[in-house]
């Protein structure tokens, strides 16, 4: 097994053993911080994601988006290629259902031909972070690929509870870093 592979499996196994308040208060802070960010007052047109599996819960940040007047993109996996796609959410009950790894995902009837080119800011998930911004994700190398062809000119924020920052990841050429990483205790920029 790789490096990567180990810091994957050991924070995932770690994260699995949290409790669900102490996920629930800490997704708050993490919400908080990011409707606080001043980059977000220009936004608007936000990609976020649909959390699952004890990732820092996305669907308050999501309704409060959507509430907001922001325009609300979620991924789905594509499976032709190691990409994702995205569909523009108006309401979280009726335009998601489960879709590939449990997640869900935007119904096929939303989902865009292309994926837009101007994001202003695309949430990103991880397993863990270095304070530089680079990521360890689930392992598919989805992130990494819709980053590469689709982040242009957007702000990429990473989502991570504080005690999964960590000093290193062995990174690879096509890893994408972000450039704000959001925590229940700080905001880290990487850059």
């Amino acid at each position: 097994m790789n490096k990567k592979e180990e810091l994957r499996k050991k924070y995932l196994n770690e994260r699995s053993k949290m409790s669900a308040v102490k996920i629930n208060k800490w997704s708050k802070k993490i919400k908080n911080k990011f409707l606080e960010l001043p980059e977000l007052k220009n936004a608007k047109k936000v990609m976020a994601y649909a959390s699952m599996r004890k990732e820092i819960e996305t669907f308050e940040l999501l309704e409060e988006l959507l509430n907001q007047g922001y325009l609300l993109y979620l991924p789905y996996t594509r499976r032709d290629v190691v990409d994702l796609g995205t569909a523009k959410i108006n309401d979280l009950d009726q335009d998601l259902k489960d879709g590939v790894f449990g997640v869900q995902e935007p119904i096929k009837r939303i989902r865009d031909e292309e994926v837009p080119d101007d994001f202003d800011i695309i949430i990103v998930p991880g397993a863990c972070f270095t304070a530089e911004g680079y990521r360890i994700g689930y392992g598919g190398g989805y992130y990494d690929s819709f980053l590469t062809k689709h982040a242009n000119n957007a702000l990429k924020v990473g989502f991570s509870y504080d005690c999964f920052i960590v000093d290193s990841i062995p990174a690879e050429a096509h890893d994408v870093p972000v450039d704000i990483i959001i925590t229940e205790k700080r905001i880290i920029n990487t850059k």
